[in-house]
C-alpha cells in the first residue's frame, strides 16, 4: 500500500506523544542491539562489563549478558573458537547462577560450554564442572551448618528426608506436619527454606553433569566421581525419591553404553549411525 504524507505525519506525531520512559526504553533496546555484537567478537569486553554490573549490585543483568555471549554464534560465524576467556566467563557465570540459585540457567550454560570446549579443550570442561560441583557442595554444607547452628540441633535435614516428596515442591507434606508438631513452626519453616534451595541446586547440578558426560569417554573418571557424589548426597540427606531417579538415570546411561558403545560409526556414510558417534571411545573395561 502507498503511504500518504498525512499518514506518515500522524505516525510521527504518535511516536512523539509517547511517554519519555517508553521512548528512552526503545532507544536503549536499539543501542543494546548495536553494542552486543562487540561482546560476541571480543568476549573480554563482556567479562569486563559483567564485573562492572556486579560492582553496582546488578547480578541479574550480568548473568543475562554472559548468557548471551555463551549462546551466541560468534557474531555471525558458524562456530566460536575456544579461548581461556570463555573459561573465565563460564566460571563467573556459574558463580552467579549459584549465588542467585538459578539451576536452569546453570544447566543451559553448561550445555553451551560443552558444545564449545568438548572437542577443543576437554580439560577446560572438566575444570569448569569440578568448580561448579565443589562450589555447590560447599554452599550446601554451609547452609546445613547454619541451620544446625540456628536451631541448636544436629540433623536438621530430618524434615527433608525419608518419605519427603519431590524436592521441587516448595512445601512437602512431611515438612508441614513437622512444623505443626514443633513448638516454633515459623522457625522450622525458616530453617527448611534456608537449606532446601541449596539442596535443590546441588541435586540439579549432579543431574546436569551426569547428562552432559554420559557419552564422553574422555571424562569417564569425572562421570564416575559425580555419580559417587550423587549417591552420597542421597544417602546423607535421606533423599529416597532422588535416589530412585538417580538409579533410573544411571541404568539408562549404562544400557545405552552397552548397546552403542562397541558399535563403530560408518565414516562418510549415509548418516544412519550419526547418533552413535557420541559413544565412540568406550572400551569393554570402561563399560
Amino acid at each position: 500500500r502507498k503511504s500518504s504524507p498525512k499518514g506518515n505525519q500522524v505516525r510521527r506525531l504518535s511516536v512523539s506523544l509517547l511517554p519519555s520512559q517508553e521512548r528512552s526504553g526503545t532507544h536503549q533496546q536499539r543501542s543494546t542491539r548495536n553494542i552486543m555484537p562487540n561482546y560476541y567478537h571480543k568476549p573480554e569486553n563482556a567479562l569486563r562489563r559483567a564485573a562492572e554490573l556486579q560492582g553496582i549490585k546488578q547480578p541479574e543483568a550480568a548473568l543475562a549478558l554472559l548468557h548471551e555471549v555463551l549462546a551466541s554464534r560468534g557474531g555471525g560465524r558458524s562456530h566460536k573458537t575456544w579461548s581461556t576467556t570463555y573459561e573465565k566467563i563460564m566460571i563467573v557465570y556459574l558463580d552467579l547462577c549459584l549465588a542467585l540459585t538459578k539451576s536452569r540457567e546453570a544447566k543451559d550454560g553448561l550445555h553451551q560450554y560443552r558444545n564449545l570446549s568438548q572437542q577443543q579443550a576437554p580439560g577446560s570442561l572438566e575444570k569448569v564442572i569440578r568448580h561448579l560441583i565443589t562450589s555447590a557442595e560447599k554452599k550446601c554444607a554451609e547452609a546445613k551448618a547454619k541451620s544446625e547452628k540456628r536451631t541448636g540441633v544436629e540433623g536438621v535435614d530430618a524434615p527433608l528426608g525419608d518419605d519427603a516428596e519431590d524436592m521441587e515442591s516448595s512445601a512437602t507434606s512431611q515438612s508441614i506436619l513437622f512444623s505443626t508438631m514443633n513448638i516454633d513452626p515459623e522457625q522450622t519453616q525458616r530453617e527448611t527454606s534456608l537449606l532446601l534451595p541449596s539442596l535443590k541446586f546441588l541435586w540439579e547440578t549432579y543431574r546436569t553433569v551426569l547428562d552432559i558426560l554420559r557419552s564422553n569417554s574422555k571424562l569417564e573418571h569425572l562421570y564416575h566421581g559425580t555419580a559417587v557424589s550423587a549417591l552420597g548426597f542421597c544417602r546423607s540427606y535421606k533423599r529416597r525419591t532422588e535416589f530412585r531417579r538417580l538409579c533410573e538415570m544411571l541404568r539408562q546411561h549404562l544400557g545405552n553404553l552397552q548397546k552403542y558403545g562397541n558399535v563403530p560409526s560408518t565414516p562418510g556414510g549415509d548418516g544412519k549411525n550419526k547418533g552413535l558417534r557420541g559413544w565412540e571411545g568406550w572400551t569393554t573395561e570402561s563399560i
